[in-house]
């Protein structure tokens, strides 16, 4: 356990003396925050705790097959009097409250509060903080809370975990990626997972629609700062016309990071919202030495040196030209990469 000792047995002390653990995820829920979610769900299950997973929003298709055995409960669902006074709250891989406790927690809660997370920038909200921002995943932390506390690890609790961890480090190939990530994957192998499984579970899923709507934003590409950024974008319509979700756009943006050369790369997606309101949820990645973080914390959002995001209260051309103008700005700070 390292120097995650003391926390981790102060969590499990937490875990294991509650009667019912609410286990929340962020809002946009990718694999990361769900596949935690579910092992951790399926393990309090196993020891005869009450248990629910909820989330502001429901699950995105991709990640279906992880919810064979119980839901995902959205906030209006959610018992008035759960987890209660011997319960506690974990958040998982929820840098913010506002990504999950402003929307399921308002009422409070009359129990423990634990935060389980990766990311550099969390507001280190809740009663135990749990904070790995050299974590590829926050399915690393899980893997390691679990494997340490005496109650074993089943497979599909191992399997959850597994898309979890190959989901936020691009399948080992992010630089991320650590000997721990390695390691972890190796403790989850162990436990019965089959790599080529879970694999095939999260990527060969796409339906025709997805592709037509991925077609339209790579015609779209525009790479500039001398070679060095790339953007894209979709509209409504685009969204509409293909009869595809929101959630259809996760890890598009990873393509253009593959352009040669590109090493900070931005995808804008038109949000619904009610008439007259205008909406763009940013994607952002980068390469070393540029990071995504912060151009994403200039427009007001958050998340990793090398992957990151945000809203921004603009129509489509609006956006597009401040993404570009904030990456020409924050590469040329590296005139030896221009």
């Amino acid at each position: 356990m390292g120097n995650n000792r003391n926390i981790i047995e102060k969590i499990v002390g937490i875990l294991n003396t509650s009667d019912s653990w609410l286990v929340l995820s962020h809002e946009k829920p990718d694999g990361d925050t769900l596949g935690c979610g579910v092992a951790l769900a399926r393990v309090g299950r196993r020891l005869s705790k009450r248990v629910i997973h909820a989330c502001p929003d429901s699950c995105p298709e991709r990640y279906s097959f992880l919810f064979d055995d119980f839901d995902l409960l959205l906030p209006e669902n959610l018992p008035k009097d759960f987890p209660g006074p011997r319960g506690v709250v974990v958040c998982v891989d929820t840098s913010t409250t506002a990504r999950t406790l402003s929307q399921v927690g308002s009422r409070g809660f009359a129990c423990p509060l634990v935060n389980i997370d990766h990311h550099v920038d969390n507001e280190r909200f809740g009663d135990v903080v749990w904070i790995e921002p050299m974590a590829s995943a926050t399915g690393e932390m899980v893997t390691e809370l679990i494997s340490e506390s005496g109650w074993g690890l089943r497979k599909d609790e191992a399997e959850a975990l597994y898309a979890a961890v190959i989901s936020d480090n691009g399948g080992f190939s992010f630089e991320s990626t650590t000997l721990k990530s390695h390691a972890v994957a190796m403790k989850l192998i162990d436990a019965g997972v089959s790599p080529n499984k879970i694999s095939e579970a999260l990527d060969s899923n796409l339906s025709a629609g997805v592709l037509n709507l991925w077609g339209r934003a790579m015609m779209r590409t525009t790479v500039f700062a001398d070679g060095r950024c790339a953007v894209f974008w979709l509209d409504a319509e685009d969204f509409s016309q293909t009869g595809t979700k929101r959630d259809a756009t996760e890890n598009l943006v990873n393509f253009l990071i593959r352009i040669k050369d590109v090493k900070m790369a931005a995808l804008c997606s038109e949000l619904s919202e009610p008439e007259g309101e205008k909406r763009v949820k940013v994607s952002l990645r980068a390469r070393m030495p540029f990071n995504a973080r912060e151009v994403a914390a200039i427009l007001g959002g958050g998340g990793h040196n090398l992957a990151a995001g945000c809203v921004l209260g603009t129509g489509i051309s609006e956006a597009v030209s401040l993404l570009q103008k904030e990456m020409t700005w924050h590469v040329s700070r590296f005139p030896s990469y221009i």
